[in-house]
């Protein structure tokens, strides 16, 4: 891991040709009937290299009729290594993110986004900056599907913070800031604030995630997230500061 003068520390160089195995790990989806789900999408197409990790799904084709977390992730990878959060001080968690939409309808989120998550399974709390070519969106779960009390699914966007309705041509500094001390937590892009909640419960611990979805409630027993469309998205520089890397 590597310290750069704004105090953070690279998770990983991205070197290539590989994501290594050692830092990070697909998702494991428990299902309901028992089992595991791996969201890696068959049409995934992964490129790794020279500091960033691309993921191009030109047509989603991953799907699920009855258990709504396998039916949304297309594609979904996380740190093995988990960040102890420290109980006096923020620790914030950033990559450089780009998302491209394949199809599909840049304007409507639902239907194909790209994320950089912090989340603890544990706790079953999410937090993650998302987006799609043209929406720049702060996401925040608590998920319901593996027992949690009181599940919350939140996407919040902040209009007034303008970015051109371009988070395709280049790439984006995404930050979560996460402070157990006041109970707080805020979504940055760029330095702009597009979500901050107070009072809000924040884990012990994190790991770094990666991803694309959709976010369509599966209806009448059917799937609704394939419709031809896809994803193209970049991440550069996982990073964390504030914590024991």
């Amino acid at each position: 891991m590597a310290t750069y003068r704004d105090g953070f520390v690279t998770y990983d160089e991205l070197t290539g040709p590989d994501l290594d195995a050692a830092r990070w790990s697909p998702a494991r989806l428990p299902l309901p009937a028992g089992g595991d789900h791996i969201p890696l999408d068959p049409n995934a197409e992964l490129a790794v290299g020279e500091g960033e990790v691309r993921v191009t799904i030109p047509r989603f084709s991953l799907s699920h009729d009855t258990f709504q977390p396998a039916d949304s992730a297309k594609y979904l990878i996380f740190s093995t290594h988990q960040f102890e959060l420290p109980p006096d001080r923020p620790a914030t968690f950033a990559a450089d993110l780009a998302v491209e939409n394949i199809g599909g309808e840049p304007g409507d989120y639902r239907r194909g986004m790209a994320a950089f998550h912090a989340f603890d399974f544990d706790s079953k709390r999410v937090f993650a900056v998302c987006g799609t070519s043209s929406r720049v969106l702060a996401l925040h779960e608590q998920l319901g599907a593996w027992g949690a009390e009181e599940p919350f699914y939140h996407v919040v966007e902040s209009p007034y913070e303008d970015f051109n309705d371009d988070f395709a041509t280049r790439l984006r500094t995404c930050e979560i800031t996460l402070d157990r001390s006041r109970s707080t937590a805020v979504w940055r892009v760029d330095g702009n604030t597009v979500y901050e909640t107070h009072g809000t419960f924040v884990p012990e611990r994190v790991r770094l995630g990666f991803g694309i979805w959709t976010m369509l409630p599966i209806r009448d027993g059917r799937s609704r997230s394939l419709d031809g469309q896809g994803i193209d998205a970049r991440w550069r520089r996982f990073r964390v500061r504030g914590v024991d890397a």
